[in-house]
């Protein structure tokens, strides 16, 4: 945590040796006003908008294009007609990174707005996967007015929270690789500026604070806690949950595939992974040290399933496996109650959407395709599963299935880089809401702007997603479950235990089996130009197939 002071102080930093970049610095006038670039609609509620964008220089970009940063203020106008826009917030802090909230919002209602800073309006960032700012109104050019509409809240009473987060990667320092070949990273990743935190650091210490902030009562971590499972970087990575509050209570933490067993010195202190010689599993002795690595836990009345997809021994780049005795586990699990409502959570994605989609992957990515066919027949032989939240992508996308219909798969972007935050799920009576935020503290705004060209500049068109990736409303029966309020006053409430002794006692047997062990797998490499247009294509048909179909894409 040797960097977690700086990290605090993040507003309080000036960067001396390069002053354009320090948060909340005047310096001398840009020979021409700076522009207004990367405008997003983040995060849409019933009641509030989250809106950022970055102002910078054009003359003088860097070697990866982005423009020098440039401080301005921070304002939006904000009416229920495009001729009718008065300010509704206004921040007169310099800053290039700009973080617009808007609150007090009318559910239901439609609103016309612009961003600009200095008097210059935001320009939208490119995306592949749908406006970025929520519809332009009829004849808008790029800098608006631009239009949402607020949805109407989950029907009945506000019950929980919980915060749905993956793929923090401590101990990573270069962002944004594929794969290394020759010693050559491929895309060419992005690191941190000399002299400031790790960015695996600052985005970590953004999450647990800014989570309880949004009013979560629980959060899962769904894998990749670590860059490769070293001791100290689990540990690491633990110390910035403890954030939110205590493990096995506060938040749940699930395995992926960087959280898998490892050689090397980083890991020979940890206990050795049975059956693999060589082998040893930090991430297990940190988050599971005397049971399996999966489980079922309860909370308000909601059952929780953490899978570990990634239950062998290999390199990481292959497809997701989970054993015969996590399967059966959960297998039984699901079968005790099978109306109970139920969110499941594990590293790898499973649906065939998520798989045609997925774009400059090996051929082996997601949950193994024979098992994810088999989890979806028993979520649709589970009436009570309504959730399936995964990462791995590091991206916001949500997917369906042919089989298990009444199922929202969801994928979580990354805590690690752009977009850079979490999913916050709010539970009704009637239903929930997801929502995705960005990151609020200025250094976190700052590697998030920093770390968007990755992928040769593709990153805003795959991982951002469209607004339906990053906010919805189901509506669902959720009335026998608990308030978080309600369950506090219960003593000994569920709620506040952890894993179940069957979550805890299933796999003890199974830990003393050789688990599958695999090679290295040569596909591991960047796909390149044909990949990304194989997955823009799919995502097209898809959308294509379900107009024909009769079926909507929507927020519900």
């Amino acid at each position: 945590m040797q960097w977690a002071a700086v990290v605090a102080a993040s507003p309080l930093l000036s960067a001396v040796d390069d002053p354009e970049r320090a948060y909340g610095l005047t310096r001398a006038a840009a020979a021409i006003p700076p522009v207004a670039i990367n405008l997003e609609l983040v995060t849409l509620t019933e009641t509030s908008a989250v809106v950022t964008w970055f102002t910078g220089d054009p003359t003088r970009p860097d070697s990866m294009g982005r423009f020098a940063p440039v401080p301005a203020d921070t304002e939006v106008l904000l009416g229920t007609s495009p001729a009718n826009l008065r300010p509704a917030f206004h921040d007169a802090t310099p800053t290039p990174y700009h973080y617009a909230e808007l609150t007090g919002l009318e559910p239901g209602q439609t609103y016309f707005w612009v961003a600009r800073s200095g008097g210059v309006p935001a320009v939208p960032t490119p995306s592949a996967y749908g406006s970025p700012i929520g519809t332009s109104a009829p004849g808008a050019g790029l800098s608006g007015p631009f239009v949402f509409t607020t949805p109407d809240p989950p029907p009945g009473r506000f019950l929980f929270a919980i915060a749905l987060c993956n793929d923090i990667h401590m101990g990573e320092t270069v962002a944004g690789l594929a794969t290394t070949q020759a010693g050559i990273g491929i895309p060419p990743g992005i690191m941190q500026v000399p002299g400031e935190p790790p960015y695996t650091e600052i985005m970590a210490s953004a999450l647990g604070p800014e989570a309880r902030a949004r009013g979560a009562n629980l959060l899962l971590a769904a894998g990749d806690v670590s860059s490769e499972a070293g001791s100290s970087d689990v540990h690491h990575a633990k110390a910035h949950l403890d954030a939110f509050g205590a493990y096995g209570s506060s938040y749940l933490v699930a395995r992926g595939n960087h959280d898998r067993p490892h050689t090397g010195a980083a890991a020979a202190v940890c206990r050795p992974a049975s059956g693999a010689a060589g082998y040893h599993d930090c991430f297990g002795d940190v988050f599971f040290p005397t049971g399996a690595t999966w489980f079922s836990h309860e909370a308000y009345g909601l059952r929780l399933v953490g899978l570990d997809t990634y239950d062998k021994i290999g390199n990481g780049g292959d497809n997701g496996v989970m054993s015969d005795a996590q399967f059966a586990f959960v297998r039984d699990v699901l079968a005790k109650d099978k109306d109970q409502p139920t969110l499941v959570f594990g590293h790898h994605p499973v649906t065939l959407e998520s798989d045609l989609t997925t774009v400059g992957k090996p051929l082996g990515f997601d949950l193994d395709p024979q098992q994810a066919m088999q989890l979806e027949q028993l979520y649709a032989a589970t009436p009570g599963v309504f959730l399936h939240h995964a990462g791995h992508t590091h991206r916001n996308k949500r997917t369906e299935s042919t089989t298990a219909k009444n199922v929202v798969f969801q994928e979580v972007a990354a805590v690690k880089e752009y977009p850079g935050g979490f999913h916050l799920l709010r539970v009704f009576t009637g239903g929930y809401a997801l929502n995705f935020y960005k990151f609020r503290p200025s250094l976190a705004q700052e590697w998030s702007e920093r770390s968007r060209p990755e992928y040769g500049g593709l990153s805003p068109f795959y991982v951002f997603g469209n607004t339906a990736d990053r906010n919805s409303v189901v509506a669902r029966d959720l009335s026998g479950l608990q308030s978080a309020a309600a369950a506090a006053n219960v003593s000994g409430a569920k709620a506040t235990t952890g894993a179940t002794a069957e979550g805890a006692n299933a796999g003890r047997g199974a830990r003393g089996s050789v688990l599958p062990e695999t090679g290295v797998d040569s596909r591991n490499e960047l796909a390149g130009a044909a990949a990304l247009a194989a997955g823009f294509a799919a995502e097209r048909w898809l959308r294509y197939a379900s107009r024909g179909s009769g079926a909507s894409v929507s927020n519900s």
